[in-house]
């Protein structure tokens, strides 16, 4: 049990050695160590190493240089030193000499007419194909009068929109809505039904739209037995992909399959104004 005493405590000294050889403990530490120093001979000798090699460094000879010697360093000093001018401390300016034209309107002027080419052109870029969009939305009629109103296939300036023009109008509700494709089958078919015996009458079907603008009806809600009309809406659902009835998802930024309710109706609307005498 002592021996693992002693080996513990040897350790501890062996730390703290060199700081009770220097003085630099206090009194009681000190004295610890003293206690254990009578008791163990390898901390003894430990300490009689230190000792002696400080005795060692002591008897070390100061290595003197030479009046000669100690000049050739000064001047290989001096020589690897940059060159300093007495002179007293300015201000130089970086800028190369050239015509103020060079220096500052030019690159002032390149600045400005490249934001203004970017900024032009960006605002066209997100315009453009609202400005389509709305004028086939918002366009009234020149004389007043009666006239059936049936998805946009019933509108000519409409027809003229391209799939792309007609999707970019409907970004916010594409994802649950797909939008229409203004030259596809399906408007083709609303207008071969407006011109038909379909009347104050209305088909709703189930259906589901595929990636490529194609779609299959699910359910048949009405008109049941009218198969007839479902017929014909299948086979415009189901047409030539150049004809699809809606435009693809990538194009509407929509998921590759989505379920929609879709409705055909004719409403005959008066879209006469009131006069504001009335």
């Amino acid at each position: 049990m002592s021996g693992e005493n002693r080996s513990m405590h040897c350790k501890e000294v062996e730390l703290i050695l060199p700081l009770y050889f220097d003085g630099g403990l206090r009194s009681g530490e000190a004295a610890s160590i003293d206690e254990h120093l009578d008791g163990c001979p390898v901390c003894r000798q430990r300490l009689a190493d230190l000792k002696e090699i400080r005795s060692e460094i002591a008897s070390l000879v100061r290595p003197r240089l030479s009046a000669e010697r100690i000049g050739m360093i000064r001047l290989a000093v001096a020589e690897s030193l940059p060159v300093t001018s007495t002179a007293a401390p300015g201000f130089k300016l970086i800028e190369t000499t050239g015509s103020w034209f060079d220096r500052w309107l030019m690159p002032s002027m390149v600045g400005s007419l490249a934001s203004l080419v970017l900024s032009v052109t960006l605002v066209w870029l997100i315009m453009s194909p609202a400005n389509v969009a709305e004028v086939a939305a918002n366009r009234t009629p020149q004389q007043p009068a009666e006239r059936p109103i049936f998805l946009a296939g019933n509108d000519p300036l409409a027809a003229e929109l391209t799939p792309f023009q007609y999707a970019s109008t409907r970004y916010s509700v594409s994802a649950e809505s797909p939008s229409v494709n203004p030259q596809g089958a399906l408007i083709a078919l609303t207008r071969s039904l407006l011109r038909g015996e379909m009347k104050d009458d209305e088909v709703v079907v189930v259906a589901d739209v595929f990636g490529n603008g194609l779609a299959r009806i699910a359910e048949v809600v009405e008109p049941i037995n009218d198969d007839k009309a479902i017929r014909d809406l299948e086979k415009a659902l189901q047409s030539d992909p150049s004809f699809a009835p809606f435009v693809p998802a990538e194009m509407d930024r929509r998921g590759e399959s989505v379920r929609v309710v879709l409705r055909l109706q004719t409403v005959d609307v008066d879209t006469r104004q009131a006069s504001p005498m009335n």
